[in-house]
């Protein structure tokens, strides 16, 4: 299996899995290449990527329903 063309991405504003607001994180889709640290998700948010953290492969976190819409 080839790894997909996007990483997880996971809210710059959050803790320990959850936003500052206190609702649960949710995973966001990142184009590669990436480095890691901070970067834009396919939605427009900012996120933390990491380049190992394949999207096809994490399933801790719930998925965003755009980036998902977006990315399949």
């Amino acid at each position: 299996m080839s790894a997909s063309l996007f990483v997880i991405g996971t809210g710059v504003a959050c803790r320990g899995g959850q936003r500052q607001d206190g609702t649960p994180d949710v995973a966001h889709a990142v184009a590669r290449p990436v480095v890691d640290g901070l970067d834009s998700s396919v939605c427009g948010v900012l996120v933390a990527a990491a380049a190992a953290t394949d999207w096809q492969d994490g399933r801790e976190l719930p998925r965003c329903p755009e980036c998902a819409r977006i990315v399949g």
